[in-house]
Order: C-alpha cells, then structure tokens, then sequence
C-alpha cells in the first residue's frame, strides 16, 4: 500500500528525539500501536490516503486551538502530497461535540466536506447547528442521519477507540498530534508540521 512502511511498534519505541514531542510513559494500560492509532477501518484519510507519512489528530469540533491546527495541516497537504491526515474524533466538550463527530463519520463520500465545514464553523456548537453547517456546505443531512443510525455501532466503535488511546497517552486535552510515530501533546505550526514529517521519513 505504502512506498515505504512506517516503525509499526508502540509509540514507546519512537520517545527518543525532539524536545517539543513526549511518549506517554508505560502504565497498567495497553499503549496502541501506530497501525491502531493510525489505520482505524472506520476513519477515513484526507490528504492522500496512500501517504508514506500519517498525520493523526486528536480533535474536538468545538476547540478553537483544534481549529488554528487544522489551518496549518491544510496548508501542509498542500505542500506535500506525501501526507495522509487521520482526524481522531476525541469529543471532550459534550454531547454536542459527540454529535457533530458522529455525523462528520457517518457523511461518507462527503466526509472531507463535513470535516472542513466543522472546522471552519465558529462558537458553540448544538445539534441542530452542526447539521445547519453541514447542510449549507451541501451535505444532504437527512441521509446523513440514516447513514448514522445504519452505521452507529462502527461509529462508536471508532470514538470509543480513539478515547482509549487518548487515556492510554494520557492526554489532558485537544489537540494532539501524532506523526509517523511520535506523540506531540500540543498542536504545531506548518513549519514544525514539515519538520516533524521530515524526521518520520526518516525512521
């Protein structure tokens, strides 16, 4: 699938490197691999989905930082098309933000235009808000909704896997960035975005 694989051991095996980035330390919880983290079959890439490098973030449709982030991971696929993005929907502000994930999942073809209307969407979010963003970027909601229903048990398969990983990292919040195979608890500027994919490349 890919040109060349990426290190598919734990993230405990990439600690070493950049000051900026951090491994979550060994704990009674199971770390996840990179396949897990970043190959989840109910998550769709952007970007390129064949990409020699995987970008995952951990996110939260109602997170301005969030937000900042994804304009400098947009601004990076566009400048590497070796780049494959991976959101990993982690809704940390409530049922509203549960729900705009699970209706960004459930939009299929259309994912990559519910993910880039969410985010570019400001304030608070409630259900019927999301599925007005949705609806305005031209994404039938009511088939949306059917899809979901059909679909909820990998839907929330998919959250409940992606909170999994964000306590086995130990995380405090959104966002986060995983690179290749590297944790960055924070989220990171285009510049930084390159030099990190640069060093994935590397391993």
């Amino acid at each position: 699938m890919f040109e060349r694989r990426i290190d598919r051991r734990t993230f405990l095996g990439a600690a070493a490197g950049l000051a900026a980035s951090a491994v979550a330390p060994p704990s009674a919880r199971a770390m996840p691999t990179v396949d897990e983290v970043a190959f989840d079959p109910a998550i769709p890439a952007l970007g390129n989905p064949e990409g020699d490098v995987t970008i995952a973030e951990f996110v939260d449709y109602q997170c301005p930082i969030c937000k900042l982030v994804f304009v400098e991971l947009k601004k990076l696929l566009a400048q590497d098309g070796g780049v494959r993005l991976v959101m990993k929907d982690w809704p940390i502000f409530g049922q509203e933000s549960r729900y705009a994930a699970q209706l960004a999942l459930a939009a299929g073809p259309f994912y990559a235009q519910a993910v880039d209307a969410l985010m570019k969407s400001d304030g608070a979010l409630s259900g019927r808000r999301t599925e007005d963003i949705l609806a305005a970027a031209g994404i039938d909601v009511g088939a949306v909704r059917t899809d979901l229903g059909e679909r909820s048990a990998d839907i929330e398969g998919a959250l409940s896997r992606n909170d999994a990983q964000a306590a086995a990292f130990k995380l405090r919040g959104t966002p986060a960035l995983v690179v290749g195979g590297r944790l960055y608890r924070h989220g990171l500027p285009v510049a930084d975005l390159r030099k990190a994919v640069e060093q994935a490349r590397r391993l």
